[in-house]
């Protein structure tokens, strides 16, 4: 698909009635190529709340194919736009997001970090995703793993039962530590979650 369809499609996705769009995005993601993906991918970036859900559920129904692009769009743009990569990717289930998405925790946006939030726990939908999201806490500090547990067993506390469960396991590693990050909007650092120290260690 060359540059004038990828325009052409996203021109008739803003005139189109809801309905439509909702239909149109559907069937950008049916025979997903180049040039609909890009164009799924840039709704997420648009202020429209009822195109960015229906994108991000697209994006989710095309799956690994998507999964790095989306990851990416964790640590750019505005808010919404992360949240909404957060969403498709929790919809996803796949448990390569773990890590990045317990790293969006870190985000100083608390939309974000709820959106994170409720996709670490639908990874946790299967063994396999629970394993991975608690390797993904396994090295943090006490207090930043608390933190991230707190937030899921407050969606679910059966799924946090689990996953400290596999902490308790000495067969579950982690992959690596998240870094540090500036202050929050409401007032959450990651330093303090962490301790000053712990978080110059992530970052070194």
């Amino acid at each position: 698909m060359n540059p004038k369809d990828t325009t052409r499609l996203w021109e008739e996705l803003r005139h189109r009635d809801p309905d439509e769009k909702q239909e149109w995005i559907r069937q950008l993601a049916e025979q997903p190529t180049n040039g609909s993906v890009d164009v799924l991918l840039d709704v997420l970036k648009q202020e429209s709340w009822y195109l960015r859900d229906q994108a991000a559920r697209a994006l989710a129904t095309i799956g690994e194919p998507v999964v790095d692009r989306l990851i990416e769009m964790l640590e750019v743009g505005l808010w919404y736009t992360r949240s909404s990569a957060a969403s498709a990717l929790g919809r996803m289930g796949l448990p390569v997001a773990a890590t990045p998405l317990v790293d969006l925790l870190r985000d100083p946006n608390r939309t974000v970090r709820d959106a994170a939030r409720d996709a670490l726990v639908q990874i946790c939908g299967n063994e396999v995703g629970a394993f991975a999201v608690a390797s993904s806490v396994k090295d943090l500090a006490e207090r930043a793993q608390r933190f991230v547990m707190d937030g899921i067993a407050s969606r679910d506390p059966a799924i946090a039962e689990r996953i400290i469960a596999i902490l308790a396991d000495p067969g579950a590693r982690a992959e690596r530590r998240p870094s540090a990050r500036a202050v929050s909007e409401d007032g959450v650092h990651w330093g303090d979650v962490v301790g000053e120290e712990e978080a110059k260690q992530g970052s070194a």
